[in-house]
């Protein structure tokens, strides 16, 4: 499953899905990963979340992104539920131009069955017809 949360900068997207994460404790049996690229609000992130730092790592493009979910997801069978807080703030693409990207997580979800909220800026009225359907 995937799920988008999308908006403007500035209208509370983090905080959003720190919340959502730290609801997900309580009906998560595996683990949960949340990967930011910064540190702000980290601290409401509850300490049993494995909080990724993705400035620590030099991901510049969805492919090597891609790759980096991959890793994770084979060192650890237990993770359930993956939050990304802001995909496309520290990554060169454009909104528009991520939905093979967008597929190829959706294969990853159902095959290892695995839930992803991500974030990201934009116009939920606006954005292309192929994240419309993972809109929260």
């Amino acid at each position: 499953m995937i799920q988008a949360v999308v908006g403007g900068k500035g209208t509370g997207k983090t905080k959003t899905l720190v919340n959502m994460a730290n609801k997900a404790l309580d009906e998560t049996k595996g683990e949960i990963v949340f990967i930011s690229g910064e540190r702000r609000r980290m601290i409401e992130l509850n300490h049993r979340i494995r909080l990724i730092q993705l400035r620590d790592f030099d991901i510049k493009d969805m492919d090597v992104f891609y790759g980096f979910l991959s890793g994770i997801i084979a060192q650890n069978y237990d993770i359930e539920r993956i939050f990304i807080d802001g995909l496309l703030e520290y990554l060169d693409e454009d909104l528009a131009d991520i939905g093979d990207w967008i597929a190829d997580i959706g294969k990853i979800a159902e095959e290892f069955n695995i839930s992803f909220t991500i974030s990201m800026n934009g116009d939920p009225d606006s954005v292309p017809t192929f994240l419309k359907e993972y809109i929260a």
